[in-house]
């Protein structure tokens, strides 16, 4: 019952994590992006909390899960993550993409690439949307997952590129409420280290995937509660729901390699140099 009361303890954090970080640094587009989420700084390792067996299956979405609330604010400029799941097509957090003007990905400096055609996940953080940039999908995952097993964590805090390390601790169940409405299945991390190490707030890691070990997407990073050094995600099945809906055929073998504890950094500036992990930009009028 302990290992539940910490994810719990997670959920239930979600909201003032989320919507403080939102509140506290909104700008116009082209400065400072607007927090999305929030990450400890520490760099150090830190050990896999009580959880179940290590690399025991993790079961299936269960109405016994943990469960928490979020909810969501007013809507401001915002600068988050985007990957892409087929050509043309990316996924982003949908507190990220929705109510946007325009919405863009970042190519290069100071470029953008318009998107289009915006599609919110019904009862999931996630949407997707169209923008005319030519990377390689990403492969799914995320049938197998087994607790104890680690998450690569991608995105753009304060703007500058990093990736977190994590472990899998569990499922929950997270209800948002606010600007939209939703209930869904999440995923539950525990933060190991950070690369590269840097001071300060993290925030616009929301909408980056989450890889395994294989190099597979298993999540997408939507909120985070640095004192307990937990990372939620939007589960697998909610990635599948709408990659269906939007007439997405998820790819069987992506352009990640595998990835391990001394070779993860560089990787991932691979895939941030060939855009296989993007910033998105959110402009509300």
């Amino acid at each position: 019952m302990r290992r539940w009361a910490d994810i719990l303890g997670l959920t239930v954090l979600l909201a003032a994590v989320l919507i403080g970080a939102l509140l506290d640094g909104a700008a116009p587009p082209g400065t400072e992006p607007v927090a999305v989420s929030e990450f400890a700084t520490s760099s150090v390792r830190r050990p896999l909390p009580t959880a179940p067996a290590a690399n025991s299956p993790l079961p299936p979405p269960s109405a016994g899960d943990p469960k928490g609330r979020m909810e969501i604010g007013p809507k401001h400029n915002v600068a988050g993550t985007a990957f892409p799941v087929a050509v043309g097509v990316w996924m982003t957090a949908r507190h990220v993409g929705d109510g946007c003007s325009e919405i863009s990905i970042e190519t290069e400096p100071h470029f953008l690439a318009p998107g289009h055609d915006v599609l919110l996940h019904d009862n999931a953080d996630l949407a997707v949307f169209h923008a005319p940039v030519n990377a390689a999908p990403v492969a799914a995952g995320g049938q197998d997952l087994r607790v104890g097993q680690d998450g690569y964590h991608l995105g753009f805090p304060k703007g500058q590129f990093g990736t977190v390390r994590s472990q899998l601790l569990g499922r929950a169940t997270i209800t948002i409420s606010g600007r939209f409405s939703a209930r869904a299945p999440v995923l539950s991390w525990a933060k190991v280290e950070r690369f590269p190490a840097r001071e300060g707030r993290l925030s616009g890691i929301s909408g980056g995937p989450v890889f395994d070990a294989d190099g597979r997407l298993v999540g997408v990073t939507i909120a985070e509660a640095p004192r307990r050094g937990r990372v939620t995600t939007a589960a697998p099945e909610s990635i599948r729901e709408l990659s269906e809906r939007a007439g997405v055929v998820p790819a069987e073998a992506g352009v990640v390699p595998p990835l391990e504890h001394a070779t993860y950094g560089a990787i991932a500036e691979r895939l941030r140099a060939d855009l296989i992990v993007a910033r998105v930009i959110c402009r509300v009028r």
